[in-house]
């Protein structure tokens, strides 16, 4: 893969308008073409679209003030001109050699090599083009994760797209005490979850995962033809969602796949703007659905907030777990094959990859009082970087310290125990029904995807190929 080229995104325009009446219903108004907004200078304010004079055949309304009413496609335009230049930066950090500019360019080569270069630098390093603290140490990173001066990653209590950053997943985008507080609606056997135990989980995703399977053919692409595909089902079959619901559900869920990595690392406009209309859909349906159900849990919108979060934050993060542990294990001589003999031991390898190639390779934080992190004083509103792979591979880590594996708060909060539990499901499923899987192609990795460097693809196949006889 060749690193990725600055593009020119195009700005969204203010094309049409219809100006309503302060009071009451607008009259009929035909549409009056506005001329598209003019990217401005970086830096500099971008301009107002000019506004267009009515016609003699249109009524006069009086429009608020821009401060009072802001037009929407302005605001959409200033949010792809931050998205735009927000990259631009990234990009130019790795330019000038910033190494955790370089894990953020996301190109084809390997992280590990910028994440030890972050930890040669010591606890703490900062890297000045994108004014972020950034730790590759366990103990480091335990504190940030853990201590309550941090807490999520875009400045307290302001809404996403107000907030001066780029355009990134609402759902994921909660706070410490948010997440506590919808955290026990996720618990298995709570409002939410139907299995009153993490076993029970895995035997309804294995259930799923064969029935995949068996609609594959000997060729298929392992992430978007089986690791995409199976948490939708099994998340609807424990929000006990009525059939008619299952399918939406499952089919519009993997288009949240850009969230996490949009948390960091800003999209193409287009991609997260999609990203944005399938997080909207997961979560309608979630609250609709869960509210038809009737009683305490379905009625409450903290219940149907907590199963969108639990959605969309476990989705893709299952996929890439699931990709990453099959990767690593034919990767090493006799380890698939290991597996395949004894497939209990499926739930000890996902230990492993999450122990030293989590899904989830970076987390950002922001501190939320003065405090201080490995000698250093930072500030209120300091961003601070936690390179979760390379702190969970930190040679000075205190002995048999745990996988640090997911963040445990925020999202993963909710969803760390289904994402373990239908990982480990998927990988013994596969070890049981194909033992000769093998690759059959090149794996890619998906463009701007620091965060979970998500597979594009993963071509296999069921069996070895067996040579023409001569």
């Amino acid at each position: 893969m060749t690193a990725e080229p600055l593009s020119a995104e195009p700005l969204p325009a203010d094309r049409t308008r219809t100006d309503p009446s302060p009071a009451g219903p607008a009259p009929a108004k035909r549409l009056t073409a506005v001329p598209p907004v003019e990217p401005a200078s970086p830096g500099s304010p971008p301009s107002e679209p000019p506004a267009t004079e009515p016609t003699a055949a249109e009524p006069v309304v009086t429009e608020p003030a821009p401060a009072a009413r802001p037009r929407a496609g302005l605001a959409e335009a200033l949010v792809a001109r931050r998205n735009q230049l927000t990259r631009a930066a990234q990009w130019f950090a790795g330019t000038e050699g910033d190494p955790y500019g370089l894990l953020l360019r996301a190109g084809a080569d390997d992280p590990a090599r910028h994440e030890e270069r972050v930890r040669e630098w010591g606890p703490l390093y900062r890297s000045a083009p994108l004014d972020t603290w950034v730790t590759a140490h366990r103990v480091v990173a335990e504190q940030v994760l853990t201590d309550p001066a941090f807490d999520g990653t875009g400045p307290d209590g302001t809404p996403v797209g107000l907030d001066g950053l780029p355009l990134r997943s609402e759902l994921l985008s909660l706070d410490r005490a948010t997440a506590a507080r919808l955290a026990p609606l996720t618990a298995f056997g709570g409002p939410l979850l139907w299995a009153r135990e993490e076993n029970c989980v895995a035997q309804r995703a294995a259930t799923y995962a064969r029935r995949l399977l068996e609609g594959c053919g000997d060729h298929f692409d392992l992430a978007e033809d089986f690791a995409r595909r199976l948490p939708g089902p099994v998340l609807a079959e424990q929000f006990s969602l009525p059939d008619a619901a299952h399918e939406e559900f499952a089919r519009v869920l993997p288009d949240c796949r850009h969230a996490l990595d949009g948390l960091v690392c800003p999209q193409p406009y287009a991609t997260a703007r999609a990203t944005r209309t399938a997080e909207a859909t997961v979560a309608a349906l979630l609250a609709r659905h869960l509210s038809e159900a009737g009683g305490a849990g379905g009625a409450g919108a903290d219940t149907a907030r907590a199963a969108a979060v639990l959605a969309v934050s476990a989705a893709e993060t299952t996929a890439v777990l699931i990709v990453d542990t099959v990767r690593r294990l034919r990767a090493r001589t006799g380890a698939w094959e290991r597996l395949t003999a004894d497939p209990a031991l499926a739930a000890e390898a996902v230990r492993e990859t999450l122990r030293t190639a989590p899904p989830v390779r970076l987390e950002t934080r922001t501190t939320r009082t003065e405090t201080t992190l490995a000698g250093t004083e930072l500030p209120a509103g300091a961003r601070v970087a936690v390179l979760m792979a390379a702190a969970g591979r930190d040679p000075g880590a205190p002995a048999g310290a745990a996988p640090l594996g997911l963040a445990p708060d925020l999202h993963f909060a909710l969803s760390a125990p289904l994402i373990t539990s239908i990982a480990g499901a998927a990988l013994r499923t596969l070890a049981e029904t194909l033992p000769h899987l093998r690759e059959a192609g090149e794996p890619v990795i998906r463009p701007r995807s620091p965060v979970l460097l998500a597979p594009a693809r993963f071509p296999v196949a069921k069996r070895e190929s067996t040579p023409c006889a001569s």
